[in-house]
């Protein structure tokens, strides 16, 4: 296990002092659900959520300084959702080193965004604890690159479901839009949700989100990618 640790780290930039650390960061509360006294991922995923969110705000409000408290709320939204952390998990292969059960490896649930999303925060909770706040920074930072250009890049995905509005007014489609939770999981305070999104009778995308709001925008995002060959 710990060549395979070392292997991580070296995706992740920072070596750990204590490797256990990192191991309750990968292991889902799957993996020891016969045995609930020993220690899962989700108290370091939601201390990492808090220091990710503050160390983007506080990079954030120095690269924007003439952006008010909206605006920079709204561009840490798009760092912070989880589809954002999922895709930084994919890119440090972090999928390939999660703890689960063999039920949910069956299943392909080290491939779920909310278990990427999950194991991403928890990372950054793990390299908090083992390295301080100076470390976890640089990691993070690292990951996510230069945020004003990374905006950019996202800038067709702010708002898909307005996008998706405006594809059905300039094609006179005049059914209605509408967002159908098909699941609904996990504790008051982190929740997951899949949404369908219908037009008419027919499902055109499905997304997932830790809000229904990001839900609707993955599922929104969803339907345009299938609609633009019809375009």
């Amino acid at each position: 296990m710990n060549a395979k640790l070392n292997e991580l780290e070296k995706n992740i930039g920072y070596s750990f002092q204590n490797k256990d650390l990192l191991t309750q960061a990968l292991t889902h509360p799957s993996f020891n659900e016969h045995d609930q006294s020993k220690p899962d991922n989700q108290r370091m995923e939601f201390l990492g959520d808090s220091i990710l969110s503050a160390i983007l705000s506080e990079a954030l409000y120095i690269a924007f300084p003439e952006e008010d408290e909206g605006s920079l709320s709204r561009k840490r939204a798009v760092f912070i959702r989880g589809s954002s952390l999922a895709k930084i998990a994919k890119e440090l292969k972090v999928d390939n080193f999660l703890l689960l059960s063999t039920a949910e490896l069956k299943n392909r649930g080290n491939q779920r965004s909310s278990t990427l999303e999950d194991a991403t925060e928890a990372i950054i909770g793990a390299v908090f604890l083992d390295g301080g706040i100076g470390e976890a920074k640089k990691c993070i930072l690292n990951w996510f690159g230069d945020l004003p250009n990374k905006l950019v890049q996202e800038q067709h995905s702010y708002n898909p479901k307005g996008q998706l509005q405006e594809f059905f007014h300039e094609k006179s489609i005049s059914n209605k839009i509408q967002y159908r939770i098909s699941k609904e999981e996990g504790p008051p305070h982190k929740k997951h949700f899949e949404i369908d999104l219908i037009v008419g009778k027919k499902t055109l995308g499905s997304g997932v989100g830790s809000t229904k709001k990001e839900a609707e925008e993955e599922a929104a995002k969803q339907a345009l990618i299938n609609l633009k060959p019809r375009q």
